[in-house]
């Protein structure tokens, strides 16, 4: 072998050694791109994730804030329901004794409240009913009556009822009992 082809050798040995370089190096880039898009991918689906979380904390503040709108729309509405039994029992009372504030129906109920746990929806409804009966209230306020009795899954049924249904015993009693 004389010089030229040893010269030719080397440079082709340059040529591939440079040529592997460039590959390694452009995988190495790749690599780097690759682990670049992962991390931002990661970024990505936590800010995702918190946006989730801070959406779904919003939706729950929402939900507490209706929940307590009803529930005060409920306190007005069993105050006037209270103020207009006074004023009707008041027109009863001092028709029939001749006194004025004489108060004749009686308060809410005084029995236990609704377990899902351990009570039937139409036996407590049922039972309520009979009670209502032998306190001789009209069936205005039953509803609302039996409203202060709900707890748990029960109790966020009546919230989600429009005022005027869930005064109304017949409607709040359907919608009860096709919940449970």
């Amino acid at each position: 072998m004389d010089r030229e082809e040893r010269n030719r050798l080397r440079e082709e040995q340059d040529k591939q050694r440079a040529e592997q370089d460039k590959q390694r190096e452009s995988e190495k880039e790749q690599r780097e791109h690759e682990r670049e898009k992962e991390q931002h991918a990661k970024e990505q689906h936590e800010k995702d994730r918190e946006f989730q979380i801070e959406r779904m904390k919003f939706e729950r503040d929402k939900m507490d804030f209706e929940l307590q709108m009803k529930g005060t729309e409920v306190k007005k509405a069993n105050s006037v329901i209270s103020e207009d039994e006074e004023a009707e029992d008041n027109k009863e009372g001092s028709v029939a004794s001749g006194h004025t504030n004489q108060r004749v129906a009686a308060k809410a109920p005084k029995m236990p409240c609704f377990d899902e746990r351990s009570d039937d929806m139409d036996s407590f409804l049922h039972r309520s009913e009979v009670y209502a009966d032998s306190q001789r209230w009209s069936k205005g306020p039953w509803a609302v009556y039996l409203s202060v009795l709900l707890k748990g899954k029960a109790l966020e049924v009546y919230p989600r009822l429009p005022v005027k249904d869930a005064q109304d015993y017949d409607i709040l009693k359907d919608v009860l009992l096709k919940r449970f």
